[in-house]
């Protein structure tokens, strides 16, 4: 087959879907027809196998058609028109498929841009999201610092906290935005039927005291504690203890008056060794001591002085969260219920287990624990532990469970978000929609805002299932029948655990593609620079990925201690890709830059040195 031969085929292809989702079409709210039309050739397109098309097209100094997915028909008719005058054929009397311009593409994709995220969402300018901590409510300045910085989307998670915390913050925001001049909108996350571990029984508190050892072993400095009676215990000012290494430890009233630096002091940890404690400095705020190895304290153990009346009995301690150690091979039950059995764990939403079947695997606590379901009863599950650390892996409570290969039959929407959604409605801009699967969950949150009068509230779908990335054509003309304004949040943490490693990268790639298609706005999320978020330093992997992820029109940050600082690097970041995009026209410059620099440096070829060389 010739090469036009072809492209009338694929042309051919994109009519015939239009006329086999003509009854989806008369569906989609007018606002949203080119879209829904260039979707469906997109569809249709890729539905095709064209091994060398793109090659040909190359050869013959033409569009390949690549980086035309907002734009497909109008871009594909446009190049069998330059064929067909280069093979001097004329043109064929059939109607060309619909579908919007290149000029049209544009604008529709930054009309929804800025409807979806605000004036803040100019064309080449990336919108960025950033997950609100529940200390902002109480922060002095630190919403204001993240919308000075450069915050558009303000996210709060319904999963988290109460209605009384996310006032707070949203009321932060507002004045923030009237104070600086400057557009943030809110967006609330919708905790949907996520699957989670229980609650446990809590263990005793426990205090830890390590020395500072090299390497090899060696000791560098000894564990440092500050003994407090307990009376004193709760006046203590904030940052006691002189330095981070210097550990808090509650002790009971009495035997400790007697002691004096250089004292020494032995008795048994909470492991069970002996373990002597040295007098470093008496105060009148309790004792300094120190300990050559470590030492675990816990409530009721008593260190007596050697050959004198001192004492010390540590105090009540406040109890820990508690957890489950976990190797391979070992079997965990999923129950229905509590448990304080060593071996069991709740889960949170039992309803899933008339759903699951033997052999299906398990993920725990975003992959760092896997197992394989061994039977399924209506009040338990086991499952054995395929994947964990070697000395083992602690499960806790509240920590996430995916199911990627069980097909599950949840709304989408549960009772909690019922009662979330009253608040968002109301006091969001945004509503992001967790664990939708198909087009019934967005019709049924249609209905639910419809309800409450809001039915042109701005909607994110969150695709974080291997079931939502499949449906998600589907999803797309759903939404695109109310005419309101909605994007798509790639959620690649889940989505990563539910489909696999391996295939989130092909996966993000082709979700950008069908967003790009139905002109909506995408939204990069998880992990874009985690390590500088926690740590103050980002992985170079991580600058990469956050520069990858600005093609999308806005990226995610989640909470931590360095946002701020995280927040303007990757405006800095998303700012220095923009001046490459092509759509935008400034890459040129970008180039002729690197060119000019490249002048400068002497060329000697057959040489290592020189930029050419």
């Amino acid at each position: 087959m010739s090469l036009l031969a072809e492209l009338r085929r694929l042309q051919d292809d994109l009519v015939a879907m239009e006329r086999q989702e003509a009854h989806t079409l008369a569906t989609i709210a007018p606002a949203y027809g080119l879209s829904a039309c260039n979707l469906l050739h997109f569809i249709a397109f890729h539905r095709s196998n064209h091994p060398g098309l793109v090659t040909s097209l190359r050869e013959r100094g033409l569009s390949s058609l690549e980086g035309c997915d907002g734009h497909l028909a109008a871009s594909l008719g446009a190049v069998i028109r330059v064929l067909e005058q280069l093979e001097g054929q004329a043109p064929q009397a059939l109607p060309p498929p619909g579908g919007p311009s290149h000029r049209q593409s544009l604008e529709l994709q930054r009309s929804r841009s800025q409807a979806l995220f605000g004036p803040s969402a100019q064309l080449g300018s990336r919108v960025i999201m950033v997950t609100l901590p529940a200390e902002a409510a109480h922060h002095p300045t630190l919403i204001a610092e993240l919308v000075e910085a450069g915050m558009g989307i303000a996210r709060i998670n319904c999963a988290h906290d109460d209605p009384a915390i996310w006032e707070r913050c949203i009321a932060k925001v507002r004045r923030a935005n009237q104070a600086t001049g400057r557009s943030c909108r809110v967006a609330m996350d919708l905790a949907g039927p996520k699957l989670r571990t229980g609650p446990l029984p809590q263990a005793p508190g426990v205090v830890d005291g390590r020395p500072r050892r090299d390497r090899y072993g060696r000791l560098l400095s000894p564990a440092r504690l500050l003994a407090v009676p307990v009376s004193l215990s709760s006046s203590l000012p904030p940052g006691v203890g002189g330095s981070p290494e210097e550990s808090v430890l509650p002790i009971l009233a009495g035997g400790w008056t007697h002691l004096e630096p250089g004292h020494r002091l032995r008795g048994r940890d909470g492991s069970g060794r002996f373990r002597e404690l040295q007098v470093m400095e008496v105060g009148p705020e309790g004792l300094r001591l120190s300990c050559s190895q470590r030492c675990r304290f816990t409530a009721g153990l008593r260190f007596v002085q050697e050959g004198g009346e001192g004492a010390l009995v540590v105090a009540p301690l406040p109890p820990i969260p508690g957890e489950r150690l976990l190797l391979v091979g070992d079997r965990l039950r999923l129950t229905a219920g509590p448990t304080e059995a060593a071996d069991a764990i709740p889960c949170s939403c039992p309803e899933v287990f008339s759903c699951l079947r033997v052999g299906e695997p398990v993920v725990f606590d975003e992959g760092r624990i896997r197992g394989v379901i061994e039977t399924v009863g209506p009040e338990e599950v086991v499952v054995v532990i395929s994947d964990a650390r070697p000395r083992g892996s602690r499960l806790r409570a509240d920590r996430g469970i995916n199911l990627p290969e069980s097909v599950l039959s949840l709304p989408a929407l549960t009772a909690k978000d019922m009662q979330d959604l009253e608040f968002a409605a109301s006091h969001a801009d945004i509503i992001n929609y967790s664990f939708v699967h198909d087009a019934a969950d967005v019709d049924a949150l249609h209905q639910h805002l419809a309800r409450q009068g809001r039915e042109q509230c701005a909607l994110v779908l969150k695709i974080e299932t291997r079931r939502a990335f499949l449906n998600l054509p589907r999803l797309l003309l759903a939404a695109m029948r109310r005419g309101a304004p909605f994007g798509v949040m790639i959620a690649r943490g889940d989505l990563a655990i539910e489909c696999g490693w391996e295939a989130l990268a092909e996966i993000q790639e082709e979700i950008l593609h069908l967003c790009s298609a139905a002109h909506v706005p995408s939204i990069w999320a998880t992990q874009v620079l985690d390590s500088m978020v926690r740590h103050g330093t980002p992985t170079r992997a991580e600058i990469t990925d956050a520069a990858m992820g600005a093609r999308a029109e806005a990226l995610m940050l989640n909470k931590g201690p360095n946002i701020t600082a995280t927040l303007q690097t990757l405006q800095t970041i998303a700012a220095c890709m923009e001046t490459l995009l092509p759509e935008h026209g400034r890459h040129q410059d970008q180039w002729l830059s690197c060119l000019a620099f490249a002048s400068t440096v002497p060329l000697r070829v057959g040489q290592s040195e020189g930029c050419l060389g």
